[in-house]
C-alpha cells in the first residue's frame, strides 16, 4: 500500500479479465478526470519496485476507492511520462513499446486478409496460366519483373487459348465442345487470381482497370461472347431451393430428441437466422457468442455479441459497422421454439468446452436418456460443417441439399415475404444490392410452373380452360409485386387468376404496407386495390 495525497495505491496479483476496451477507457478516462498527478505516481511506484513491494507480476492490478487502472510509458532516455498501456517491461528494463516485425511477417499479415477459399482461387489460377506459359511459351514467366507491355501480350493470348485439363472426363457431364470450354465464370476467377498475385508482390499494375490492359479484356469479352454465339457457353448453376414440403420433412427430422439430431438442430436454426454459410460460420462460435436479450416490449431473442469472419464479412477499414451486430433469433413460446432449444443444448454441453458444436460423447450415443452431458470438449473440424446439411437431408429422406441452399431459400423466403432489400442486406451482409440478384429474383419451381402456365395460356388466345394446377406445397407465395410479364392486356382463365390469388399470401387491408421488386421504393399509404374478373 503507497498513499500520495487522496491516493491508496494497492497492487493485486489477479489480473482484471472481467474488464472489457470499453470499461477500460472509461476506467482511464475518470483518472484523467479525477487523478491529478497519477501518472506521476504510477511513475515513482513503477520504477521503486523493492522499496515499495508493489509490482507482483507484469499483470498486476492498480486498485483506486473506484476501481483505478493505471496507464504509464516509461521512456528512459529522458524520463518522460506518456499515456498508453502501462507497460511492466520497461520497470525491468525493457524500453520498446511497439512491435519489431519482419518483412516475412508483414506479409504474413498481408496474406491472412484472404479467406482460404480465395488463397486456393489465387492459387488455381496462377497454376493455370503458368501451365499455358510453360507449353505455348516454353517457360514460366516471372510476374515479379515482367514488363507490363509483355504481360499485356501473353494475357491477350492466354484468354483466347485457355481450356480446361481432364477434358476427357468432363465429356462424360457435358457435350464435348462445352468441355473443351472453361466457364465464363472460371476465366474471370482466373484474371482476378493473377491480378490480385500481382498486388500481394507489390507490383504496381491492374491487369482489369489500368488502360495498358484495354485490349487483354477486349480479348476476354470477344471470346466469352464468341463461345455464347457458338452455344458452348454454359449456364451458371445456382443453389436450388428447398422446397416447403422437403422443409417439414425436415423440421420433423429435427424434433428427435439425441444428441446428433439436436447438434444438427441447432446449426440448422443458426444458419437460418442468421443467413449464414454452414461452414465458416458455425466453427467460429463459443458457448459465449451466443446472448439472450430481451427488447423492449419483452420479448426474448438471442443475438451474437462478437462478429464472425465470412466471405462477405473479412473486416478491414471499410467493413460495416452493423455487421451481425443485431441479427435475432426470437423466441415464439411455441414447442419449435428455436431460444428453448439453444438453451436445452447448452445444458447438454461441457461446462469446460470453449466451441459451441463439439463431438457426441459415446455415452450418450448408447444412452442419451441416462447421459448428463451429451457433447465432448472436442470441437467438431470446420470441415466436418460441410456435411451436416446432407446429412440432415439424409436422414430426413428428402433429396441432398447443401447449407448454401438452406441460406438461398431463407434470402428467398424473405424476399417472397416482400421485405424491403436494405433489410435483407443487413441480414445477408451483402454490399450491393446486385449481389442479390442470383438469390431473390428467382422464381420457386412452382412459380416457374404459374408463369408457364400463363404463357401457355397467352399462346392458346385464352382458349384453353384447363390450366394445371401448380403444386399447392409452393416454397413461397408466387410473387405478385413482379413487373408484369407483358403490357397489353390478355384474357385468360378466371380459375387461373383466382388460383394465382390463392397461392398468395397477399392480404389486402388499409395499411401502410411495403413492397418489394419494382415497387420496392414505393410507399402506398391506405390505397384501396380494385380486381374484376370478367365472366
Amino acid at each position: 500500500m503507497a498513499e500520495y495525497g487522496d491516493f491508496s495505491l494497492k497492487f493485486s496479483s489477479e489480473f482484471f479479465e472481467q474488464l472489457d476496451e470499453k470499461e477500460l477507457e472509461e476506467i482511464i478516462a475518470a483518472i484523467e478526470t479525477d487523478g491529478e498527478g497519477f501518472y506521476d505516481i504510477t511513475m515513482d511506484v513503477t520504477k521503486n519496485e523493492t522499496e515499495h513491494q508493489l509490482i507482483s507480476s507484469k499483470n498486476s492490478l492498480i486498485e483506486h476507492p473506484m476501481t483505478l487502472v493505471a496507464e504509464a510509458v516509461t521512456n528512459n532516455n529522458n524520463n518522460s511520462v506518456g499515456t498508453g498501456p502501462v507497460n511492466f517491461e520497461a520497470a525491468s528494463g525493457n524500453t520498446q513499446r511497439f512491435k519489431k516485425l519482419t518483412e516475412e511477417d508483414l506479409k504474413a499479415i498481408e496474406i491472412n486478409q484472404y479467406s482460404d477459399a480465395t488463397k486456393r482461387n489465387t492459387k488455381w489460377g496462377i497454376g493455370v496460366f503458368n501451365a499455358w506459359c510453360i507449353e505455348i511459351i516454353g517457360k514460366k514467366l516471372d510476374l515479379n519483373t515482367i514488363r507490363q507491355d509483355e504481360l499485356s501480350g501473353h494475357l491477350r493470348r492466354f484468354y483466347a487459348e485457355a481450356q480446361p485439363k481432364n477434358v476427357s472426363s468432363r465429356v462424360t457431364k457435358m457435350p464435348a465442345d462445352q468441355a473443351q470450354e472453361y466457364h465464363k465464370n472460371s476465366l474471370i476467377n482466373v484474371r482476378a487470381a493473377i491480378n490480385r498475385y500481382l498486388k500481394d508482390n507489390g507490383k504496381d499494375i491492374d491487369i482489369v482497370k489500368d488502360k495498358e490492359f484495354k485490349n487483354v479484356n477486349s480479348m476476354l469479352n470477344a471470346k466469352l461472347k464468341f463461345n455464347l454465339k457458338s452455344g458452348i457457353s454454359r449456364p451458371t448453376q445456382h443453389y436450388q431451393l428447398i422446397s416447403l414440403d422437403e422443409l417439414g420433412k425436415i423440421n420433423a427430422y429435427l424434433q428427435k430428441y439425441d444428441p446428433v439430431a439436436l447438434r444438427f438442430k441447432i446449426w440448422y436454426l443458426l444458419a437460418i437466422h442468421f443467413v449464414t454459410r454452414g461452414i465458416e460460420f458455425h466453427h467460429q462460435l463459443t458457448t459465449t457468442s451466443l446472448k439472450f436479450e430481451y427488447d423492449k416490449s419483452g420479448m426474448e431473442y438471442i443475438t451474437l455479441n462478437h462478429e464472425t469472419l465470412q466471405k462477405n464479412h473479412q473486416g478491414g477499414v471499410d467493413a460495416k459497422l452493423e455487421e451481425t451486430s443485431d441479427k435475432r433469433m426470437y423466441s415464439t413460446g411455441t414447442n419449435t421454439c428455436p431460444v428453448k432449444s439453444v438453451k436445452n443444448f447448452l445444458q447438454k454441453c461441457d461446462k469446460e468446452a470453449k466451441a459451441l458444436f463439439t463431438q457426441c460423447s459415446k455415452e450418450s450415443l448408447k444412452s442419451p436418456e441416462f447421459a448428463d452431458k451429451w457433447y465432448t470438449c472436442e470441437p467438431v473440424k470446420p470441415k466436418q460443417f460441410s456435411s451436416f446439411m446432407p446429412d440432415i437431408c439424409k436422414n430426413a429422406g428428402v433429396q441432398r441439399y447443401t447449407a448454401h441452399s438452406l441460406r438461398a431459400t431463407a434470402i428467398q423466403a424473405m424476399s417472397d415475404a416482400g421485405f424491403a432489400t436494405r433489410n435483407i442486406l443487413f441480414m445477408t451482409d451483402h454490399k450491393h444490392e446486385e449481389s442479390l440478384k442470383t438469390y431473390s429474383r428467382r422464381p420457386s419451381t412452382e412459380q416457374k410452373q404459374l408463369i408457364s402456365s400463363v404463357l401457355e395460356n397467352m399462346a392458346n388466345g385464352g382458349q384453353d380452360q384447363s390450366v394445371s394446377d401448380p403444386n399447392t406445397n409452393s416454397s413461397f407465395a408466387a410473387d405478385q409485386n413482379q413487373q408484369p410479364l407483358i403490357n397489353s392486356p390478355i384474357r385468360i382463365s378466371n380459375t387461373l387468376i383466382a388460383q394465382s390469388f390463392q397461392h398468395s399470401n397477399t392480404q389486402l387491408c388499409n395499411q401502410t404496407k411495403h413492397m418489394a421488386g419494382f415497387a420496392s421504393n414505393s410507399t402506398f399509404n391506405d390505397c384501396t386495390f380494385n380486381f374484376k374478373l370478367d365472366n
